[in-house]
C-alpha cells in the first residue's frame, strides 16, 4: 500500500542525462611579463595580433591622465601602450614597429610624456595626436569630447584609480565618458562635460568616501554603485550592472598599470573587470565568483602582481538559502569507486545546477570543486512513497561517470535552483587500490536511521504518530543536514583537521564494510570519526576480527555499534526492529541477526569486546568538562596537563564508560556526569587488545569539535592540548 501526496508523471527521456565527469572546472590564462611595460605589449598582441591602425600611450607612472582613456580606446580599437616620462621604453617601440600604426594618442602634457619622446614616436612614421590639460579633470573633459554624445557618463574619484578602472571594460563597450570629481567639489571641467554633453544620466562609481552626497546631489539622473572598499566596488558594478560573467578579467586592485591596459581588452571580449590583492583574493570578489559560478579567468599581471594562490579560484559549497521539498536528491549508492557511475535521482521544481565538492580541509575552503553542472531542466518527481520502507519512487535525473583522477572522500553534490534555493546529495568515492594508512569509516547507516523522509525513521520523536518504522530505504532524500545527512555533525570536522594535518586517508561506507571491504584494505588504523551507532552483523564481524591483530582502531564519537540491523534488497533497505526485536522475524530462523541492541538477547555481544567500554546514555548537561586522571601516560606527551585538570565543554552529548569488564583497558580522562539523576563517569580509554590490536576511545560526542569547531563555534574551539592528544593517539596508532 502507497500514500500519495502527489504525483506528476515526466517522460522518462526528459528526466535521464548521462554527464561524464572532468578533474577540474575553472580555467584561468595569465597575460604576464616583466614589468608593467611587458604586459602591455603582452595585452597587445593578445588583442591585436597582427595590427592597429591607433595605439594610445600613457605614463606608466601617470594614472590620473590615463584613468579616462579606455572609453576612447575601445572606440578607435586601440591597444594602451605604456612609456616612461622621457624616453621611449624599448619594449614599447618594439610593440609600436610590430603594430604599424598610422597614429599614437598621447595622453597627457608634456610633464607626463616629454616631447622627446613624441618626436621619437614621429621618426618611426607615425603621426601624434596629444590630448592634455592643466590637470587630470580636464584630460578626461578633453578625452570625452571624442567619444559620442549618448545622455550618459561615469563620475570616479579623480584622486585615485581602482574604482575608474574596475568600471573601465563597461564604460568602454558602452562608448560612456569617465569623468573625474573631487570627493566634495565638482570640478570647473567636469561640470562643462556634463552640460556640452547633455548628461541625462550619471553613474557614480565609489561610496560617499570617495564621493560624497554634496557632488551627487547636483547631477543628473545619479546611480551610486558604491562598496566599502575598491574591492567590493568593482564586485558591485558586476552586480548591479547586471554584466556577463562567463568570462573574467582579475587584476591586481593595489597598482592601476595592468587594469588600465588591460580594461580594452576585457571590453574586447565583453567581460568585466574584478580587482584582488596580491596574495589572497578579497571576500568580496570571492563571493561574487560564487554568487555567478564564475569559472573561465584572465589574469592580469605577473605573479608579483597577482600570485598564483589567487588563480585557484574557491567555490562557495555551503549552503545559506536551503530549498525544502522543492530542491532534493539522493544517490543509487552510498559509494562508488573512482571510475564508476553513480546516479542522481532529483526533484526540483525549477531548473537548476549541480556543483560537485570533494570535502576537507583545501586551506581552510572546506571542500574542492571538482566540477559543475549546468541549466538542467525542471525535473519533478512523485512523492508517492512505500508505506513500508519510505522509498521514493523516482526516475533517476543523471548518471555520474565518476572520473579516475578523483580521490578518495566524501562528496557532496550542491543543488542549486535559479531562485537561489540549495540541497545537497552525499556519496563517498572509494580507492580500488587504496595505499593509505588510515581507513574512515562514514556512518551511513546511522544518517538514514535518523532520517524521517517521508514521515519515518528508526525514532518514535520524529516519525509520523510517534511510531517508529522497523525498515527504511536509502531511496529517499536526507532531510537532515540540508540533504547531507549526519555529515556535518561531527565527521567533517574531524576530516577537515586529519586533511589539515596531512593524514593520508581512504574512505568507505557502513554499506562496504558489511560487503567485506575492509578485509581488503591493508590499512593500518581504521578510524570511525562519527556517531556510527547502527552496524549490521557483518560490520561487527569484519571490524571485530581485522581490529583484533591487523588493523588498530579509533574512535572519536561516543555510542558506537549500539544497534544490530540488517541491510536487504541489494542493500538499499536497512532492517531495525529495536524495542519491538520480539517482532523481527530473524528470531526464530537466525537469532543472531535479530535486530536489537548487539549487548541484548539473543544477539549477546557487548559493544565492549570490540572497543573496550561501552555506551552509557545521554548527560543531563549538555557540555561538561573533561577531566584529565592520568597524566602519566604518554598520551599527555606535549602538554602541561596534571591529574584534575579540566577542559571545558568536550564532554557531552552521549557518552562511553569503562566498568572493568575487560583487561587491558587504561582510563586516561575521567569525567562526571549525571546520568538520569545519578553520577556516572565519561572515560576515555586505550585499549590493548589480546591479540595486538590497540584501541584509542574518546566516549563523547564532542571531541572532534575541539580539533576543527567548523559549523560549531558556539559549541567549541580549537583547543591545543585536544590537539596534541590527538596527535599523540594517533601515532601510537599507527606505528609499525
Amino acid at each position: 500500500m502507497k500514500f500519495k501526496i502527489f504525483a506528476i508523471l515526466i517522460p522518462l527521456l526528459f528526466l535521464f542525462s548521462t554527464i561524464e565527469i572532468q578533474a577540474h572546472d575553472t580555467q584561468s590564462a595569465r597575460i604576464a611579463g616583466a614589468d608593467r611595460f611587458e604586459v602591455a605589449v603582452n595585452v597587445s598582441k593578445k588583442g591585436w595580433p597582427q595590427s592597429a591602425d591607433t595605439l594610445i600611450l600613457s605614463n606608466y607612472l601617470a594614472y590620473a591622465d590615463a584613468l579616462s582613456a579606455s572609453p576612447l580606446a575601445y572606440k578607435l580599437n586601440a591597444p594602451i601602450l605604456l612609456t616612461q616620462p622621457q624616453k621611449l621604453t624599448g619594449t614599447t617601440k618594439k610593440e609600436i614597429t610590430r603594430l604599424k600604426p598610422k597614429k599614437v594618442i598621447i595622453i597627457g602634457g608634456t610633464g607626463s610624456i616629454s616631447d622627446e619622446v613624441a618626436n621619437e614616436v614621429k621618426k618611426m612614421g607615425v603621426s601624434i595626436e596629444r590630448i592634455s590639460g592643466k590637470n587630470r579633470f580636464e584630460v578626461a573633459y578633453r578625452i570625452s569630447k571624442k567619444l559620442s554624445n549618448n545622455g550618459k557618463a561615469i563620475l570616479a574619484y579623480g584622486m585615485n584609480f581602482p574604482d575608474a578602472l574596475a568600471i573601465a571594460p563597461f564604460a568602454a563597450k558602452q562608448e560612456i565618458p569617465i569623468l573625474l570629481t573631487l570627493s566634495n567639489k565638482l570640478p570647473v571641467d567636469t561640470q562643462k562635460a556634463l552640460h556640452e554633453k547633455k548628461i541625462n544620466k550619471t553613474y557614480i562609481v565609489g561610496g560617499e568616501g570617495s564621493i560624497n552626497k554634496k557632488v551627487e546631489n547636483v547631477l543628473p539622473a545619479p546611480l551610486r554603485i558604491g562598496g566599502k572598499n575598491r574591492f567590493e566596488v568593482a564586485s558591485n558594478i558586476i552586480r548591479e550592472l547586471d554584466l556577463p560573467t562567463k568570462h573574467v578579467f582579475l587584476s591586481t586592485g593595489m597598482t592601476f598599470a595592468d587594469a588600465l591596459t588591460g580594461s580594452v581588452l576585457a571590453a574586447k571580449q565583453n567581460a568585466p573587470m574584478l580587482l584582488t590583492l596580491s596574495d589572497r583574493l578579497p571576500v568580496e570578489s570571492k563571493e561574487l565568483i560564487y554568487d555567478k559560478n564564475i569559472n573561465n579567468f584572465t589574469i592580469l599581471g605577473g605573479t608579483g602582481s597577482v600570485g598564483n594562490k589567487v588563480i585557484e579560484i574557491p567555490h562557495r559549497w555551503e549552503i545559506t538559502e536551503p530549498a525544502g521539498t522543492s530542491l532534493q536528491g539522493y544517490a543509487s549508492a552510498t559509494s562508488a569507486f573512482a571510475g564508476d557511475a553513480i546516479n542522481l535521482f532529483i526533484h526540483s521544481t525549477q531548473s537548476y545546477k549541480i556543483e560537485i565538492f570533494r570535502m576537507g580541509y583545501y586551506d581552510g575552503e572546506g571542500a574542492k570543486l571538482v566540477h559543475t553542472i549546468k541549466d538542467l531542466p525542471v525535473s519533478l518527481q512523485s512523492f508517492s512513497t512505500d508505506i513500508g520502507t519510505m522509498k521514493a519512487n523516482w526516475i533517476p535525473t543523471v548518471s555520474l561517470r565518476l572520473n579516475e583522477s578523483w580521490q578518495s572522500g566524501v562528496y557532496l553534490a550542491k543543488l542549486t535552483n535559479t531562485g537561489q534555493k540549495e540541497s545537497y546529495i552525499t556519496f563517498v568515492v572509494k580507492d580500488k587500490h587504496p595505499q593509505s594508512q588510515i581507513g574512515v569509516l562514514i556512518s551511513t547507516n546511522t544518517y538514514q536511521a535518523y532520517n524521517n523522509w517521508g514521515g519515518k525513521s528508526l525514532y518514535g520523536y520524529n516519525s509520523t504518530n510517534n511510531e517508529a518504522a522497523v525498515k527504511l530505504s536509502f531511496d529517499r532524500p536526507y532531510n537532515n543536514g540540508r540533504g547531507s545527512g549526519e555529515f556535518f555533525a561531527y565527521e567533517y570536522n574531524m576530516i577537515r583537521w586529519m586533511e589539515k594535518k596531512g593524514y593520508r586517508m581512504t574512505y568507505f561506507t557502513d554499506t562496504d564494510v558489511d560487503n567485506g571491504l575492509l578485509s581488503d584494505v591493508s590499512t593500518k588504523l581504521l578510524l570511525i570519526p562519527g556517531h556510527d551507532e547502527y552496524w549490521t552483523k557483518a560490520m561487527r564481524d569484519s571490524i571485530q576480527k581485522e581490529t583484533s591483530s591487523r588493523m588498530n582502531l579509533a574512535v572519536f564519537n561516543a555510542n558506537v555499534a549500539y544497534w544490530q540491523v540488517r541491510l536487504q534488497d541489494k542493500d538499499r533497505v536497512m532492517v531495525g526492529y529495536k524495542y519491538r526485536a520480539s517482532e523481527d522475524p530473524y528470531v526464530k530462523i537466525n537469532p543472531k541477526e535479530v535486530t536489537t541492541k548487539f549487548r541484548n538477547g539473543p544477539v549477546n555481544r557487548p559493544e565492549y569486546e570490540v572497543l573496550g567500554f561501552m555506551y552509557q546514555g545521554i548527560p543531563e548537561q549538555k557540555q561538561q568538562p573533561l577531566v584529565i586522571s592520568n597524566p602519566s601516560h604518554w598520551l599527555y606527551e606535549g602538554t602541561d596537563l596534571k591529574k584534575g585538570d579540566k577542559i571545558k565543554g568536550v564532554v557531552g552529548g552521549e557518552i562511553d564508560r569503562y566498568d572493568g569488564e575487560m583487561p587491558g583497558v587504561e582510563v586516561l580522562a575521567a569525567s562526571p556526569v549525571r546520568l538520569y539523576g545519578e553520577d556516572s563517569m565519561a572515560h576515555v580509554i586505550w585499549y590493548k587488545k589480546p591479540d595486538g590490536g590497540k584501541v584509542f576511545a574518546t566516549g563523547t560526542f564532542y571531541w572532534n569539535w575541539f580539533l576543527d569547531s567548523f559549523g560549531h563555534e558556539s559549541f567549541a574551539k580549537p583547543n591545543k592540548h585536544i590537539e596534541r592528544m590527538t596527535i599523540n593517539a594517533l601515532s601510537k596508532l599507527l606505528e609499525e
